[in-house]
């Protein structure tokens, strides 16, 4: 009982990863342990003071763009022209070309994205932007502009005296906006733009603005909003969860406006500077590339290759081969019993292959014996009979082609295999045809249409002739010319290529009682009681051959004609050894 213990794959994999995992989990905690604080302490002050050069950047850059306003909107008469004059004067319009030729130089000296001036008399709207600015984002922003300015809803109590953000089409900018009189004057810059410096740091972290209610006026942000407490320099490292990820924050308050700048770093990103470390993530590297390299040979040892003998001797097997053996020998003991017990099925499943083998081909034999003997014994009497009346009123030449012509029926009815090619079967069908216009003279004529390369197809024997057989018996009579007419084509599938044949007459058709039974055709062909017993033949000849997934038989009444039948079979070459005629 120990030494099965012992050999088991379960215990040995167990223990053996068990200490692996052991071993690393006490290296990497000492290493996580030294490194973490010190990395996490050195990236947040390295922050810091990225965060504040920029916002001193930003606050000397919003300054004096904020000068440059006051100091216009103040003592620029223009505005007041543009105000109060008359729009269609000379005055005016060189009014404007200043103020546009003016804010075309600031666009120059100051970082901003736009510069424009607004009129509430006049509904004048007077702006200059980047030049590669998009048209219709700043028409969109003119229109936006425009409205929030009508409806004093943009230059709020909150918001005089301060750059503050708008949500515009999707997009935040930061906007300052001066009243002078019935006129606004303001700047704008789009906050991506604002930020876009800090963007792309060694650590790609997320830079974001938030205003003082917590929530990020940035441009597809990864959080909508940022706790207020998690802002204050006075509770320690703070952190928040994005995406499933924990972020240190830093951040950095504004003065130009209510505004912070955010710098979210994921935690994972602790560990790029790490460089200080790295002779001990050495050591630790190596230990885990030996203790690995010893997992691997021990895996490849005890289940690698009893797996792979085990997966050859399947696919030995699977391809036909029943001597496919393992040997059981020197493995964990689980591979021991799977492989015997491997090799006892593949002898078991010998043995009862060939025995169904055997009765299955025993089987299908005699079932399509008992078939094919089952085929028009009344056309056999009918030209028996035929031939004896022959022969009372001496027309011996008419018996002799019509003795030849069954002699030849007889043969291919008895002689044929299970299967035929469609050229041996059109043959016989012609053939029989030859037979019925002895019996019944200038009424019946035979008209076919087939495919060459469809004339070594595989087919069953008797598949078409039934079908012809059923007009003669059902439709031909003496006096009245029934004409029948054969096709064939090849179709393409999915599944592979089929050929499909369509058989009609002008004779009166189907009833429409067996047109309701032939609906069903798996039904049909199991129904014992059917008079039909000729196409019940067919089909269920048909489903031994080809299988009944691959066989379609379709039955209506062609119009202004008689019945149709249309059949699909797959496209199988026959290869003829010897002819039969």
């Amino acid at each position: 009982m120990s030494q099965i213990r012992i050999r088991s794959l379960r215990v040995r994999l167990g223990a053996f990863i068990i200490l692996i995992f052991m071993l690393l989990i006490a290296l990497m905690a000492a290493n996580n342990v030294i490194a973490f604080r010190e990395i996490q302490s050195k990236i947040y002050d390295s922050m810091k003071e990225t965060l504040t050069i920029y916002q001193n950047r930003l606050n000397a850059s919003f300054s004096t763009t904020e000068k440059y306003l006051k100091n216009y909107a103040y003592d620029d008469g223009d505005i007041r022209i543009i105000d109060k004059s008359d729009f269609s004067s000379e005055q005016y319009f060189s009014s404007i070309y200043h103020v546009q030729k003016s804010f075309r130089s600031a666009l120059s000296i100051y970082a901003m994205d736009g510069f424009f001036l607004y009129s509430l008399e006049g509904d004048t709207f007077i702006e200059e932007t980047q030049s590669d600015s998009a048209y219709n984002t700043y028409k969109n922003m003119q229109n936006e502009i425009c409205r929030k300015l009508k409806l004093n809803t943009f230059l709020t109590k909150e918001n005089k005296g301060k750059w503050f953000p708008v949500k515009i089409n999707g997009n935040y900018y930061l906007f300052r906006v001066i009243q002078i009189h019935n006129s606004y004057i303001g700047a704008w810059i789009s906050v991506k733009n604002a930020l876009q410096p800090l963007v792309g740091k060694e650590l790609n972290q997320s830079i974001l603005l938030i205003n003082d209610s917590g929530v990020v006026v940035s441009d597809k942000p990864p959080i909508k909003t940022l706790p207020m407490e998690g802002l204050s320099e006075n509770n320690g490292y703070q952190y928040t969860v994005v995406n499933s990820v924990k972020n240190l924050i830093v951040s950095c308050q504004m003065d130009f406006g209510r505004l912070y700048i955010v710098s979210l770093i994921p935690e994972n990103q602790f560990f790029m500077d790490i460089n200080k470390y790295i002779p001990f993530l050495m050591v630790v590297f190596l230990i885990v590339i030996c203790l690995m390299a010893l997992t691997a040979y021990i895996i490849s040892r005890w289940v690698i290759h009893p797996l792979n003998y085990l997966n050859t001797a399947i696919y030995s097997l699977k391809s036909g081969n029943l001597e496919a053996q393992i040997k059981a020998n020197g493995v964990c003991i689980e591979f021991e019993e799977v492989n015997n017990a491997f090799n006892e099925m593949v002898s078991e499943i010998k043995t009862l292959k060939i025995d169904v083998y055997e009765e299955s081909l025993s089987k299908q034999q005699i079932h399509i014996q008992y078939l094919m003997q089952q085929i028009a014994p009344h056309f056999l009497i009918n030209c028996l009979n035929m031939a004896y009346q022959l022969a009372e009123i001496n027309r011996t030449d008419l018996m002799k082609i019509m003795l030849k012509d069954l002699s030849q029926y007889l043969r291919y009815t008895l002689s044929s295999g299970q299967t035929v090619s469609l050229k041996q079967e059109m043959m016989h069908v012609e053939n029989y045809i030859e037979l019925s216009k002895i019996r019944y003279p200038n009424s019946i004529t035979l008209y076919t249409d087939f495919i060459p390369e469809t004339m070594h197809a595989t087919v069953i024997p008797l598949l078409i002739q039934n079908f012809v057989e059923n007009t003669v018996k059902y439709e031909v009579m003496l006096g009245k010319e029934i004409a029948v007419h054969i096709s064939s084509a090849l179709i393409q599938k999915e599944s592979g290529t089929f050929i499909a044949f369509t058989i009609w007459d002008t004779g009166c058709g189907f009833n429409k009682e067996l047109l309701e039974r032939l609906e069903d055709i798996e039904q049909y062909s199991k129904d014992t009681s059917t008079k039909h017993i000729g196409i019940s033949n067919v089909l269920q000849r048909a489903s031994l051959i080809f299988g009944t997934e691959n066989c379609s038989f379709h039955f209506s009444n062609r119009p202004e004609a008689g019945a149709q039948i249309d059949i699909e079979l797959p496209f199988i070459p026959f290869f003829i050894k010897e002819e039969l005629f």
